[in-house]
């Protein structure tokens, strides 16, 4: 199992497929995006890999890892989250990257993307770029509140990190860095993405995925995103139709010279 270590010793999993420009996608499970990687990799070289903040939470390493107690930030770990993926680019021979992700990895994709000076553009789907960030922090406080009245404390100090993330995003107007990368910016979703019949809408329904994408389509496009919906595909269908999603996709990065 390929493991980078980072300078303060924490062991983080990753892999990397395939040669040519490189796209790194973070990733909550290590079969997470494993479809569309494959697909991807005839072309370009794709690395994923498990940010420290997920390790042990949603599927547990006993190679990777190491001491890691989220809760005990009380402001954003950023440097923390670039350095480790800087170090996961180092060990997978990637000098820059197009950053990629779904859902609540694209949001950290999106996060990560204008901070990192070896991101070159962005590859993300399933998530509402630019829309205001009060859905998803009210998603991570309550889902934490909910925990803890619950008895479930470790449970709910996956959320940690989540909140404080939301929190940092909504001071920030990521506009001007968006605009100024230079590599593939795209941004993908499905038709029916949180309407009634998504079949994940009793979970993020809220979020109302698609149409939050239609309304800033104008804007991202004014920064240079490529945004394309996939009609009649829900959140789950606009990932996991791969043999529909991936050749879109890589007309895409192909057409932004990636």
């Amino acid at each position: 199992m390929p493991v980078a270590t980072t300078t303060d010793g924490y062991r983080l999993w990753y892999e990397a497929t395939g040669n040519g420009p490189a796209i790194v996608f973070p990733a909550r499970l290590r079969g997470e995006f494993a479809a569309l990687a494959a697909a991807l990799a005839d072309r370009y070289r794709v690395v994923r890999y498990k940010p420290r903040q997920v390790v042990g939470v949603m599927e547990a390493d006993e190679e990777a890892g190491g001491p890691w107690e989220p809760t005990i930030w009380d402001a954003y770990p950023t440097q923390v989250e670039i350095s480790d993926l800087h170090t996961v680019a180092d060990a997978a021979g990637v000098p820059d990257f197009v950053l990629a992700g779904y859902s609540g990895m694209a949001a950290l994709a999106g996060f990560l993307a204008p901070l990192s000076d070896r991101a070159s553009g962005l590859l993300i789907g399933g998530f509402p770029l630019l829309a205001s960030s009060d859905y998803w922090l009210g998603f991570e406080e309550g889902a934490r509140a909910a925990l803890i009245q619950a008895g479930l404390p470790d449970r709910a100090a996956e959320h940690h990190l989540g909140r404080l993330l939301y929190r940092l995003w909504g001071r920030r107007d990521d506009r001007a860095a968006l605009a100024a990368l230079t590599g593939p910016k795209i941004l993908w979703y499905g038709s029916r993405d949180c309407e009634p019949d998504c079949r994940m809408y009793d979970f993020v329904g809220g979020a109302a995925i698609a149409r939050h994408v239609r309304a800033y389509t104008g804007q991202l496009r004014g920064l240079g995103f490529d945004v394309i919906e996939f009609d009649g595909q829900d959140h789950i269908g606009a990932l996991a139709t791969t043999d529909l999603i991936a050749p879109r996709l890589t007309a895409a990065l192909r057409r932004a010279g990636w």
